[in-house]
């Protein structure tokens, strides 16, 4: 992979997929390719049953780096195409902080997840002045706790994202975190693999009924949101003030 950002190894049929970006496995072009790559030949690699997402370093992911301009175009490359092209099982192992497009990497890029009790869970776009879509993220966690969580950008810690249902298993440290993801992984991967593609196919089909369908319809108007908040004077200042580890100050234009 480039530069090594991403490592990409398949052990008895499962296939590690492990951020190795030092800038806190930021997403920046290099990342975001080497993923696309990695997750298009998971799809059709025969030898590879299901994938494990983890990440070395300190954090999970820190989010998508915002000095980059056009990174919206990379940062679909990062995502899976879960539950459409991508029906092999993913299980995600995330600790420490898992922030901005890292998040949604955790969120819909894996469908189950194990993180340490200190994982730090960070949607920030409210204090950083830019959200590209929010829907996508309805069907993960209760809707009150939710309005709360993306409304306030204060973390959640991983024992609370178990206590609401956001992940599926918290572990104590990173030792045992990935321990119990690749017991899971073995699981999964001895199972049937076509009824396991039909399991899954039915449950994200099902949800995109509710909440994808709605972002699909509403991209365009999405889209005419996007591009005004990157160049709005807030998102100037919400980038400035993360840099300079300070609050922002938004004037709403």
């Amino acid at each position: 992979m480039s530069k090594d950002v991403l490592l990409y190894e398949v052990k008895e049929q499962i296939a590690y997929l492990t951020l190795n970006n030092p800038k806190r496995n930021l997403l920046d072009p290099d990342l975001c390719k080497a993923l696309g790559k990695a997750w298009s030949h998971f799809a059709d690699d025969p030898e590879s049953r299901v994938a494990i997402l983890s990440a070395n370093g300190p954090d999970f992911s820190f989010g998508a780096d915002l000095r980059y301009s056009g990174l919206l175009d990379d940062l679909r490359k990062a995502f899976p195409q879960n539950g459409t092209k991508i029906l092999k099982p993913i299980v995600g192992a995330v600790h420490g902080t898992v922030a901005g497009s890292g998040f949604g990497l955790a969120t819909y890029g894996t469908d189950i997840i194990y993180a340490t009790e200190d994982t730090s869970f960070i949607f920030g776009e409210a204090w950083v002045g830019i959200v590209g879509s929010v829907m996508e993220y309805a069907p993960y966690m209760p809707f009150k706790i939710a309005l709360e969580f993306y409304l306030t950008g204060q973390p959640m810690s991983g024992r609370r994202a178990y206590e609401v249902g956001f992940v599926n298993h918290v572990v104590k440290d990173r030792d045992e975190l990935m321990t119990e993801a690749v017991k899971m992984a073995e699981t999964l991967r001895d199972n049937a693999p076509l009824t396991l593609r039909t399991i899954k196919y039915g449950h994200y089909k099902n949800m995109e009924s509710a909440s994808r369908k709605a972002m699909r319809l509403a991209q365009e108007e999405f889209a005419a949101f996007i591009q005004p908040q990157l160049e709005s004077e807030d998102f100037k200042e919400g980038f400035a003030a993360l840099k300079e580890n300070r609050k922002p100050i938004f004037k709403g234009r």
